[in-house]
């Protein structure tokens, strides 16, 4: 049986990925770029990060990982 606790995390995490994919792919309407000042933003922030532990590397791989996933343009149904 589930967690009660990592159910409500899991949810709000769906929440707040559905929502930011959504204000991203808007963003990108008018802003072609957005995609790319994130990856930026993301990067610069990891940057100051020195990867002296596993964990550290884990943490800087799975950041992009995630960003990757949130930045993904929709895909097209045909």
């Amino acid at each position: 049986m589930p967690d009660p606790e990592n159910v409500g995390h899991g949810a709000r995490l769906l929440a707040i990925e559905t929502a930011l994919r959504v204000l991203i792919d808007q963003t990108s309407l008018t802003e072609p770029a957005v995609r790319s000042r994130i990856r930026g933003a993301v990067d610069a922030y990891l940057a100051t990060i020195p990867p002296a532990s596993e964990t550290e590397r884990e943490f800087m791989e799975r950041s992009r990982g995630f960003v990757e996933s949130l930045l993904k343009p929709p895909s097209t149904s045909q």
